[in-house]
């Protein structure tokens, strides 16, 4: 019997790796009389379209910044809003000179961009007049909580510092920086309040200052990537010293700061907007697109009744998908394809899922388990996302609605992850994902060879 069960294992794992296009009820000819192993294989088309959605979860300390377009996609634009913590505090309040302050900068540090590195653009400063709710979807509208008529600061930039080689900027990673100079009164105010003791905690501050809203109000062409926001708080302090000689003390003047700092203990929102990009939804019988960030993907439709009437009930030991991209627009500045990024700590990928798993995978931070969800990369060298094995998310449509067809999402995501090894094996393993918010762009193929899924099951039967 234990004979019988290798055997048949074994079977199938050549027919999964090496089956050819000719499989078809076949019979193994070698197994005894007494046991019978069926193998079944069909394959169909699989139903395609582009979907917008309204939003997507963004709960990110990286903040997106500009506005990128792009003739195949269309436009996005970016801001986000941010609250800040008050991470350093004047050194001796008591000795800053005349009680004034000097000046109130803001300052975001990226280290990364898309886009045309010398294409002008403003950035501007909104103030944040009321708290900050912890909706991190994409489509929050930054008038329901700023006060968008009059702004803190403006301040004009490329995402290139020309002043900087990029061989230094690797040699030293080094962030490159843009600074807004703020309203003074800012500082002042919280001089006063901190002279006064009205700042006890984080909440006081926040009620004090909710924080400031940042967008670009000039320009199109790039998109920054900011790893973190800051604002200071400068004066200069009377400081006393001992002379050379160390026989008399004099008073000098030197520089002082407070710092204000969006850290994960506060909130971050990212607003995106898509726009010109309302041909990517109509229906076209060779194309379907997907776009990050927010939210157009494609939509697959596998008809569940044709595997049925092909080859049953059966249980499947292999549904391969695989769907293929025409080749990246030539012009210079076209968007990547989702899937080809890779960092120190996060992978670019596809995911593919049900929708009504969407909301909860994302707020909950989820990782593909191969079962409801799976991720795959982009294969430059066949122009390809190959999902290898989706058996079980087809298997479990059989099962609960064998009379409905599946609807799948596919959509661009990023993974965090973190390198394992040990005696054994060694590799990457994702430990969290969410949705991809750089701006990327791919269009699939439909028709013709494109869209198919290859569905393989088997049937064992073994006598004792």
């Amino acid at each position: 019997m234990k004979t019988k069960l290798i055997l048949f294992c074994l079977v199938l794992g050549l027919i999964y790796i090496g089956c050819e296009d000719s499989i078809s009820n076949i019979g193994i000819g070698s197994q005894p009389d007494t046991d019978k192993i069926s193998i079944y294989d069909t394959t169909v088309m699989v139903g395609a379209g582009t979907i917008k959605v309204d939003s997507v979860y963004a709960k990110t300390a990286n903040g997106f910044l500009g506005e990128y377009y792009d003739p195949s996609y269309g436009t996005i634009k970016s801001g986000y809003a941010c609250q800040y913590y008050p991470s350093i505090g004047f050194s001796s309040i008591d000795s800053i000179v005349d009680n004034k302050i000097d000046s109130v900068v803001l300052n975001i540090y990226y280290a990364s961009y898309e886009g045309d590195s010398l294409a002008p653009m403003e950035l501007t400063v909104y103030p944040v007049i009321q708290e900050l709710g912890k909706h991190y979807y994409t489509n929050v509208e930054p008038e329901s909580f700023c006060d968008m008529t009059h702004p803190m600061g403006k301040q004009a930039y490329t995402a290139r510092n020309l002043n900087i080689s990029d061989s230094a900027l690797l040699a030293s990673n080094y962030l490159r920086s843009i600074s807004v100079r703020l309203p003074a009164k800012l500082g002042e105010d919280y001089l006063r309040m901190v002279k006064n003791d009205e700042l006890k905690d984080v909440k006081d501050f926040l009620n004090f200052f909710p924080g400031t809203y940042l967008t670009t109000t000039f320009g199109t062409g790039s998109m920054l990537n900011v790893e973190y926001t800051e604002i200071y708080v400068y004066c200069t302090r009377y400081v006393t010293i001992r002379n050379y000689d160390n026989t008399a003390d004099s008073l000098v003047v030197k520089p002082d700061a407070a710092a204000f700092t969006v850290t994960k203990e506060v909130i971050q929102l990212n607003n995106f907007k898509n726009t010109n990009d309302s041909f990517l939804l109509e229906n076209n019988p060779e194309k379907t697109y997907l776009k990050s960030p927010a939210g157009v993907f494609t939509e697959l439709t596998i008809p569940i009744r044709e595997i049925i009437n092909g080859i049953g009930k059966k249980k499947f030991s292999s549904v391969g998908l695989t769907l293929n991209a025409y080749t990246k627009d030539s012009w210079k500045y076209s968007l990547d394809f989702p899937g080809t990024k890779t960092s120190s700590n996060y992978k670019s990928k596809l995911l593919l899922i049900e929708p009504d798993s969407v909301k909860n995978f994302f707020e909950q931070q989820k990782i593909a388990d191969n079962q409801t969800s799976y991720t795959t990369t982009f294969n430059p060298s066949t122009y390809s996302y190959n999902f290898s094995n989706i058996a079980n998310v087809v298997q479990n449509a059989i099962d609960k609605a064998p009379d409905k067809d599946l609807k799948l999402w596919v959509i661009p995501v990023q993974t965090t992850y973190t390198t394992s090894s040990s005696y054994y094996s060694s590799g990457d393993v994702d430990y969290m994902t969410s949705n991809y918010l750089y701006p990327s762009g791919v269009t699939l193929k439909k028709g013709g060879d494109n869209m198919k899924v290859r569905v393989i099951a088997s049937d064992l039967k073994i006598n004792k």
